[in-house]
């Protein structure tokens, strides 16, 4: 399901196509903050007063554009970037993607409906990449509370993962060989007996693998 646009913040360069623009994309987008783009303005990025998601800029000059961009990179790493030309040529729309932007929008040969829907996915994919960045972070951090990773080898860590994701909890050996295998073969019974046995002694107090019961491991403190 993709996310509708919100919080978009527009800077619109002085320029012979800005109003033909502007009027164009307030009939996309019902809300949008916008400022007149300068060079070297930062102040407009800030989110001090209120966040956005999306920033979109508007003119033909995918110079100035790029530079921008390039300039303010760390601030926009997690914003959606938007350039929006109008009559513009495949050669400075294909300059302003080169640059960083994520899409270019073309007021004289989009429809506002279409570059709506092209803004929502691309902020979808933005959500679902924060999301797994986050979830990877909240692995990592029980992984290492867990265990000492600096230790681990490859393997290993596949291992403390399945386990610590189920943690407390019995995880079959034949899950395991399956989920540890290589090339579609399970791994064999007794690699995974040292593999565990290995990472046994690679945890940290109070946590310890034992046995699960059923031909299962678990990992669970004392």
């Amino acid at each position: 399901m993709q996310s509708e646009p919100s919080q978009i913040r527009y800077l619109s360069m002085n320029d012979l196509h800005r109003d033909t623009r502007d009027a164009w994309l307030q009939r996309a987008f019902a809300s949008l903050e916008q400022h007149t783009f300068v060079d070297l303005e930062t102040r407009f990025l800030s989110i001090a007063e209120q966040d956005y998601e999306t920033l979109i800029i508007g003119g033909n000059d995918p110079v100035r554009a790029a530079r921008f961009l390039r300039t303010n990179r760390p601030i926009l790493a997690r914003k959606v970037k938007i350039a929006l030309m109008h009559g513009s040529l495949a050669s400075k729309r294909a300059k302003a993607i080169n640059a960083g932007f994520d899409d270019v929008f073309d007021s004289a040969r989009m429809s506002p409906e279409e570059a709506v829907a092209r803004c929502a996915a691309i902020l979808s994919r933005y959500q679902a990449a924060a999301h797994q960045a986050r979830a990877e972070q909240e692995l990592a951090s029980s992984l290492e509370r867990v265990a000492h990773l600096q230790l681990l080898g490859k393997r290993e860590r596949q291992l403390l993962t399945l386990l610590v994701n189920r943690l407390d909890e019995p995880v079959s050996h034949y899950k395991l060989r399956a989920e540890l295998g290589h090339g579609g073969d399970e791994m064999s019974y007794n690699y995974l007996k040292v593999l565990a046995s290995n990472l046994r002694a690679k945890l940290k107090p109070p946590y310890v693998l034992v046995p699960g019961g059923q031909g299962s491991y678990k990992i669970t403190s004392l």
